[in-house]
């Protein structure tokens, strides 16, 4: 029995450990398609310092700084989660 108790405990372990992936510095070329339509139409003339991809094991994000202080979270499909306006 005390075999099995950390059999389960070491295949919850790796199952975790697979779905928590360090956040990761991607190009303009791997956010999605709506993601880089909603920055051209909604921030014009700014460009993109970087792009932080976040995923997690049931989902994905993206975290993109521009060059204008804004920063925009998207999820997986390109879709609007959280904007910050820094001043």
């Amino acid at each position: 029995m005390k075999h099995v108790k950390f059999l389960v405990v070491l295949v919850s372990m790796m199952f975790f450990m697979a779905g928590c992936e360090d956040d990761k510095i991607v190009t303009a070329d791997q956010l999605p398609v709506a993601a880089k339509a909603y920055i051209q139409t909604n921030q014009p003339g700014a460009s993109i310092v970087f792009i932080k991809k976040d995923k997690e094991m049931f989902s994905t994000k993206y975290q993109v700084q521009l060059d204008n202080r804004v920063e925009i979270e998207f999820d997986g499909d390109g879709q609007v989660i959280d904007m910050d306006m820094n001043d």
